[in-house]
C-alpha cells in the first residue's frame, strides 16, 4: 500500500493494483444522467504516477476504472469512539482504514473493555459535531 501526493496504490483482493488521487477529482465531468467521465489522458497520467512510486516502474494499464466520492468524515479527520451517550454503541470511520486499522481497534479495544476514553482517541470523538 502506497499513499503519495500523487497516487495512492493499494492490492485488490484478486492482485490487481487500485490507483486513486485527489488531483484527478477537477477533471472528473459529471453528465447530465449523473454518470461520470474522465479524460483518458487524466487516467494515463495517473497510472504513470502510480508506476513512478512502485518499484522497477511497471508499465501500468487500466483494466476497468470507476468513480465516486470518498467516504471521508466532515472535517477529514476520522470519527472514533463512543456515540453519545449509549453505552455500548461506539464508531469507527475513518478514509485511512487500511493504514489506521490496527491502531484504531486497538485502542477501541481499550476503551471499550476498560470503560475509559483513551486520551489518543480525544480529538477524534463522535462529540465533535454536536
Amino acid at each position: 500500500m502506497l499513499n503519495t501526493p500523487r497516487a495512492s496504490v493499494r492490492p485488490t483482493p484478486d492482485g490487481a493494483l487500485a490507483v486513486d488521487s485527489d488531483w484527478t477529482t477537477p477533471y472528473i465531468d459529471t453528465q447530465a444522467d449523473r454518470s461520470a467521465k474522465v479524460p483518458v489522458e487524466i487516467t494515463e497520467q495517473l497510472l504513470a504516477e502510480a508506476s513512478r512510486v512502485i518499484s522497477g516502474t511497471p508499465l501500468l494499464t487500466a483494466a476497468t476504472y470507476g468513480i465516486g466520492p470518498k467516504p471521508v468524515p466532515a472535517d477529514g479527520e476520522p470519527v472514533l469512539g463512543q456515540l453519545g451517550d449509549t453505552s455500548g454503541l461506539y464508531v469507527a470511520f475513518t478514509h485511512s482504514g487500511a493504514t489506521l486499522a490496527l491502531i484504531v481497534g486497538e485502542l477501541l479495544a481499550s476503551e471499550i473493555t476498560t470503560g475509559q476514553p483513551h486520551p489518543l482517541l480525544a480529538p477524534f470523538t463522535p462529540r465533535r459535531f454536536t
